[in-house]
């Protein structure tokens, strides 16, 4: 049985056209790709991104509607029932950039966006959260001072143990040598292109948690898939190498490489830190990668 999956993936890989690699092979080429949503009103989710955060409609790679913002794409998958909220998993928010924090939060909130964290100052910026149609909860944060999708944002039970998982599986290493602490809770970020990774890690058992720490994160996160933001997606122009090197790294592969039809593409989930599901994509850089067919 063991040599018939491993059949059936390599005949996978081959008709995706990806390479094999020997023993390590460097990580090289990583991109940041996509945020899918579980979404019930698929259009209703695209007027919403539009209107609020300036994300582009576009029909990707011809077979399914979804968004372009930057150098991203927001992917949609109607679900018949509301998705549970992704409070409570590690994938907390996504974050765009602002830069007149008081203007910004009266334009979107008189235009009728649901608040779930009311502006609020952090040294000399502000940040404030806003519920998306499906209780996705989306930041925006002046520090960045431009308006462009900035940040995902992930809680960790060990900030240590997530870092190295991201630089083991994706060759992506801190930012900075060591993790400061914000408000007693110990942070660190990642940059993949125009996108950063924040990582908070949860206070020990105990210790007091500051009023910005979501209160459904307990002792268990939960895992991100079926959630509102059911999970991030990463590229690379060949997957081959990467899948290989998690396989034998014993990384969880969730789903083999496979052809996704209604995307039209080719990719593989693994699970990462804290039931984080990831996806790995096979996809040309932005901006080739937009309308690029393999």
């Amino acid at each position: 049985m063991v040599r018939a999956v491993l059949l059936l993936v390599s005949s996978v890989l081959a008709a995706a056209g990806v390479c094999a690699a020997e023993s390590g092979t460097a990580i090289a080429g990583v991109h940041f790709h996509h945020v899918h949503l579980n979404v019930t009103d698929p259009q209703a989710s695209i007027a919403f991104y539009q209107k609020f955060f300036g994300a582009n409609t576009v029909r990707y790679r011809g077979l399914s509607d979804g968004l372009f913002t930057e150098k991203s794409f927001i992917l949609l998958t109607r679900v018949t029932a509301p998705p549970p909220t992704n409070l409570g998993t590690s994938l907390w928010h996504i974050g765009w950039a602002g830069v007149d924090g008081g203007s910004e939060f009266a334009w979107r909130t008189r235009e009728g966006i649901r608040v779930q964290t009311p502006i609020t100052p952090f040294g000399a910026n502000y940040y404030m959260y806003f519920w998306g149609p499906d209780r996705e909860v989306i930041e925006v944060w002046t520090g960045g001072k431009n308006h462009r999708f900035d940040h995902v944002h992930l809680l960790a039970s060990n900030l240590g143990a997530t870092l190295r998982w991201f630089k083991e599986n994706l060759g992506l290493v801190p930012r900075t040598p060591t993790a400061p602490a914000v408000s007693g809770v110990v942070t660190n970020y990642l940059q993949v292109d125009n996108v950063s990774v924040s990582i908070m890690e949860r206070p020990p058992a105990g210790a007091p948690r500051p009023g910005w720490w979501p209160a459904e994160v307990g002792e268990s996160i939960a895992p991100t898939e079926g959630t509102a933001i059911d999970h991030i997606a990463f590229s690379f122009d060949d997957i081959g190498p990467v899948y290989l090197r998690m396989r034998r790294a014993g990384t969880l592969i969730v789903h083999a490489p496979a052809t996704n039809r209604e995307y039209g593409l080719t990719s593989f989930f693994v699970r990462g830190p804290d039931g984080l599901l990831v996806e790995i994509v096979q996809e040309a850089p932005i901006p080739e990668g937009i309308w690029r067919r393999r």
